[in-house]
């Protein structure tokens, strides 16, 4: 084995499903951009606005589903074709400058294709690298996730003032074909699950078939748990943050703009630190540590007197849901078999989107325009109970081990990940945020 301890140079096929995710979420970062704005300037701006974000939405709850598939036929075929699906989709809206109602169902179209992506992405990494390099690996990938939040929408600001909207639209559909190229390039990767059930009705069942398994195993159901109501409770930061900066601190628009970039930028120090330093961390600890400092964060912020306090806070807490997000998908993948892997990850999917949809909901109970600090302290002293609550599922982690019955590992580069191989001591694990909903509710 190379002695090269960098994994994005040391293993060619991962490199290349890294590349592949990092170009294609930037422009999904500058499309949604460009996409707000280009309904903003029509009729009916609100509404518009509101349908676009809704259509971007609704697919995620079928995270199940569209495991279901990902465990069905060949990964990496399905991964091409929901980039192109994409590229296709904001083609069309370039091309055809659809109505409102029209441009809603393209959204939705497309947003369906990135549901299935993400499930079936979750896949891919156990089938690419050893065990031991699930971590960095994750690492790089909750990288690629929160450049996505970083880089795409100044990318699609910038896109949309100097060529208008249609011009970021234009980086994404690129952004799509460039990751398809890229994916086409990986190994092939066959479906391990749901053998001989051919259908639609085979597919529900499947899909089923997963929701038991995450209610059988331990640690997947604290994970749903924890991803449901620890999302629930931290999007109350989303909510409450601008309030806090323009009433409280009496910083204004300046002030809620340096908290929420000191947030995201904490996100992507974090993940950059694992890349090096998560190859002897135990990813039950990264998780559940992660998760610790989220809430210590936002708790904290909630006694800030002033806007460097507050951003300081920030920063704790982007740090710890930034390690939280990569711990996640590490601990998916060391305690779930590699077949039901696509069904589960879409459950803990749709879980975090379910709670973060649920907190912008009831959030507004809380009045956080009137009272800003109160849901700080709500969405900290929350995430404690949830840890509370969940924590002694994930411990369970620590003597998990996947079944011996699973199938055979992909070559790829020489280095592969046995699925049925008992895993090392774990801890928190590295997780790709499922796009949007993991980063406590989508800032």
């Amino acid at each position: 084995m190379s002695t090269e301890r960098n994994l994005i140079r040391r293993h060619t096929a991962f490199r290349r499903f890294w590349l592949a995710r990092a170009v294609s979420l930037v422009g999904d970062g500058a499309a949604m951009i460009a996409l707000v704005l280009l309904v903003s300037r029509e009729d009916n701006a609100g509404t518009g606005v509101s349908l676009i974000l809704l259509a971007e939405s609704v697919p995620r709850f079928f995270g199940p589903l569209a495991g279901a598939l990902a465990d069905r036929v060949n990964v990496r075929r399905l991964l091409i074709v929901a980039e192109l699906v994409q590229a296709a989709v904001f083609a069309a809206i370039i091309l055809t400058r659809p109505g409102l109602v029209a441009l809603v169902a393209l959204v939705l179209v497309a947003a369906s294709a990135s549901t299935v992506f993400s499930a079936a992405g979750r896949t891919v990494v156990p089938r690419l690298v050893d065990e031991a390099d699930l971590m960095p690996a994750n690492a790089w990938l909750g990288t690629a996730f929160n450049l996505q939040a970083a880089l795409g929408p100044v990318l699609g600001g910038l896109l949309s003032a100097w060529v208008g909207p249609r011009g970021a639209l234009l980086l994404n559909a690129a952004t799509f074909l460039v990751s398809a190229a890229l994916l086409t390039r990986i190994p092939p990767l066959p479906g391990l699950g749901a053998g001989g059930r051919g259908g639609m009705k085979g597919l529900f069942s499947d899909t089923a078939e997963g929701l038991r398994h995450v209610r059988g195993n331990r640690v997947a159901r604290a994970i749903v748990m924890l991803l449901l109501l620890g999302v629930f409770f931290g999007s109350l930061d989303n909510l409450a943050l601008v309030f806090l900066a323009e009433h409280s601190l009496g910083t204004g628009e300046f002030g809620f703009g340096v908290l929420s970039a000191s947030f995201g930028v904490a996100m992507v120090a974090s993940s950059l630190w694992l890349v090096r330093a998560a190859e002897h961390r135990s990813p039950v600890w990264v998780f559940l540590f992660g998760w610790f400092f989220t809430g210590l964060g936002l708790l904290l912020t909630a006694a800030a007197p002033v806007l460097y306090v507050a951003v300081a806070m920030q920063v704790i807490a982007g740090l710890g849901n930034g390690i939280a997000n990569v711990g996640e998908e590490t601990l998916l993948q060391r305690a779930v078999p590699v077949e039901v892997l696509g069904r589960v990850g879409g459950t803990v999917s749709s879980a975090a989107f379910l709670g973060s949809t649920l907190g912008y909901l009831g959030g507004g109970f809380l009045s956080p325009d009137t009272h800003p600090r109160l849901a700080f302290v709500v969405a900290g002293a929350g995430i404690f109970l949830t840890l509370a609550l969940c924590a002694p599922g994930v411990l369970a982690a620590r003597n998990a081990a996947v079944p011996a019955d699973g199938p055979s590992p992909e070559p790829s580069d020489g280095v592969g990940v046995p699925s049925g191989a008992e895993p090392a001591p774990v801890g928190p694990a590295a997780a790709v945020p499922s796009e949007d909903e993991k980063k406590l509710g989508a800032r």
